[in-house]
């Protein structure tokens, strides 16, 4: 599972490194001549602030499981009842 989990966060920054490679050589370019270009850039905006949005999503649901975790335990004793 780690693997597989490493193996798509690397796959991922190659995707973003390429991207970001190409924005940069492309919209210089572009942005002055085309609307097409204004259009492509905040699209590819519109998607990242969906990444980042998802990302924190899934971060504030971790962090309330560990404390929902936390909040189930019994108090005084350990769980095992020793």
């Amino acid at each position: 599972m780690h693997d597989s989990r490493n193996l798509r966060r690397w796959i991922g920054a190659v995707v973003c490194v390429v991207a970001v490679g190409i924005i940069a050589l492309v919209a210089p370019r572009l942005a002055t001549r085309s609307p097409v270009a204004i259009v492509l850039l905040c699209a590819l905006a519109v998607l990242i602030v969906k990444l980042v949005e998802r990302r924190v999503h899934q971060w504030f649901r971790r962090w309330a499981e560990r404390e929902a975790g936390r909040s189930m335990r019994p108090r005084g004793r350990s769980w095992r009842g020793r």
